[in-house]
């Protein structure tokens, strides 16, 4: 039983530390935003959901995908918008990003559509890891049950 703590204390130190670091890239800290970034990051993760999800650009493999927007982040300065994608059960994840990398332009123009910024951000997509890290958690947890 001590064992086991011991094993699920190391590995949640380890974990502590790839969380802080994306968090320092990812910028994620609550009070590190304004108002204007959270609102727009919020409206640009739903309208990229839409457009990735009603596919109104023409793609092959991405049709035949399902991929989530989990966090959108748009930097202080409104021009850059980091945007946080996972494919559904985390299958073909690499190709998925290739082709989203792919098609950045088309999917920015029609967000920029559909929303009416001053300025567009840039899109860039980043896988998001979380959902895996947590999927680790849970599992060394149970483990020890």
């Amino acid at each position: 039983m001590f064992l086991n703590v011991l094993k699920l204390k190391k590995l949640l130190q380890s974990y502590e530390s790839v969380f802080f670091i994306n968090m320092r890239h990812n910028d994620n800290s609550p009070f590190s935003k304004t108002q204007r970034q959270l609102r727009v990051g919020e409206l640009l993760r739903k309208e990229i959901s839409d457009v990735l999800s009603k596919h109104d650009f023409h793609d092959n493999y991405l049709s035949k995908i399902s991929v989530t927007v989990s966090q959108v982040i748009v930097t202080p300065d409104m021009k850059w918008a980091r945007t946080f994608v996972t494919s559904l059960g985390g299958v073909k994840i690499k190709e998925a990003m290739n082709q989203l990398n792919k098609n950045v332009f088309n999917i920015q123009k029609l967000v920029a559509s559909k929303i009416q910024l001053r300025r567009m951000p840039k899109i860039i997509f980043i896988e998001d890891k979380t959902f895996d890290y947590a999927d680790k958690l849970s599992k060394a947890i149970k483990d020890l049950n």
